[in-house]
């Protein structure tokens, strides 16, 4: 079955997080993702929050998450003799992704005009922190340092807890997300003009996408935010988590319509005849009080007695899982959002990863092999560029590759 990228030649010089990730779920799309690492080190997250097995296989679990489908290659940048492999393989690619600091790749020839000459529709994706122009542009970030520029981490937290990062790294996925909608989108334009693109992608410009209510509610409705914990930027007392007799539940109600649904379902009819219930404005007035009342009718039963019965009064409320609880949730199997293989060369047994966040009707977006070990399919890469078993000797012993 043909994928929407079938055909599409990668070359992905970008490490950690969000370049690998763009690059990653283009490859669940068909995408033929040539990894470029140098030799001996690799991209930095193949050892981040491994243990020391898994950093001697510089395998680590994060790294195997992102980096399915994709082909391994070995390259000195910068040394000299490079150019004639890398001028090989950019000569044939669709698409070059890279997330070096401003003006690195420029430095060593493989910035976008140098690609360009050698492949003038290339698509050439730069993802930095900043920017490629500007006052920051060649600053140094990660996820972290975007949370907290980008004004998410000032809304995060409780008022007492004082600004808190995210969880996850939300800044570097929503850049890999918009890295390969941008290539998607280039990709298109040049099937109907035939003319590459480069594209500049910055982790703080996504960050602003994320948060763009909260901007614009900044912007033309002068709020500022703040931190509320779990509550709803609604301010109404029945939107929030709740503990239950086992444990938690997120449940959003913001109508009237909706209000009068859960107090059927819970066995309160009468609190719609309160004004505290009633009205959005009331459930705003009395926010606290209104927390506190849900919150003791929660406390008197389990998880799943609340999920069945205002689950099937069409009420959106959801458990609290912990990692180890999602993977026991049975809309998690039906999707088939977690993809297994057999593990890479060095590991024993299958892998199981997150692939793609949708499905598709024809060309099914999966993952088919495991992350590449460093430098795993050098000598097959160079063979197809042109090389020579003993061209390919050559370059190792001159430690090119």
């Amino acid at each position: 079955m043909t994928k929407a990228f079938d055909g599409i030649r990668v070359v992905d010089f970008s490490q950690v997080l969000a370049g690998p990730f763009a690059a990653g779920q283009l490859a669940l799309l068909g995408a033929d993702v040539i990894k470029v690492e140098q030799p001996g080190v690799g991209d930095q997250m193949r050892t981040m929050m491994a243990n020391e097995e898994q950093a001697a296989l510089k395998l680590s679990p994060a790294f195997l998450g992102i980096n399915t489908n994709k082909r391994a290659i070995t390259v000195d940048l910068k040394n000299p003799g490079a150019k004639d492999v890398m001028h090989r393989l950019l000569k044939d690619a669709d698409v070059v992704i890279q997330n070096f600091k401003a003006g690195v790749l420029d430095r060593l020839g493989y910035g976008y005009d140098a690609v360009a000459a050698i492949k003038p529709d290339i698509i050439y994706c730069s993802i930095s922190g900043y920017g490629q122009q500007g006052p920051m542009a060649g600053k140094a970030a990660y996820d972290g340092a975007i949370q907290a520029a980008s004004g998410m981490m000032s809304i995060t937290g409780t008022p007492d807890s004082g600004p808190l990062r995210v969880g996850y790294m939300p800044v570097d996925i929503s850049t890999g997300i918009t890295a390969s909608y941008a290539i998607a989108s280039a990709l298109f334009r040049r099937s109907r003009t035939g003319e590459g693109q480069n594209l500049d992608v910055a982790m703080l410009d996504s960050a602003m996408t994320m948060l763009n209510p909260v901007i614009s509610n900044y912007l033309n409705g002068n709020v500022i935010p703040e931190r509320l914990g779990n509550a709803s930027p609604t301010y109404q007392g029945s939107a929030d988590t709740w503990p239950t007799k086992d444990g938690h539940v997120q449940m959003t109600v913001i109508t009237d319509k909706m209000t009068k649904k859960f107090c059927d379902a819970v066995g309160r009819p009468e609190w719609m005849a309160e004004a505290r219930f009633a009205t959005d404005q009331g459930r705003v007035d009395h926010q606290a009080e209104l927390f506190d009342v849900i919150g003791a009718v929660f406390a008197t039963e389990p998880t799943s007695h609340w999920l069945q019965i205002l689950g099937d009064a069409g009420i959106p409320i959801a458990p609290v899982h912990s990692v180890p609880q999602l993977m026991d949730f049975p809309q998690l199997e039906h999707r088939g959002v977690l993809m297994t293989m057999a593990a890479p060369a060095g590991m024993e047994g299958e892998i199981t990863v997150p692939g793609a966040g949708f499905h598709a009707s024809n060309g099914e977006p999966t993952a088919n092999t495991a992350a590449p070990t460093l430098g795993q399919h050098t000598d097959e890469v160079l063979a197809e560029i042109g090389y020579n078993a003993t061209e390919i000797k050559a370059l190792r012993e001159k430690g090119i590759v």
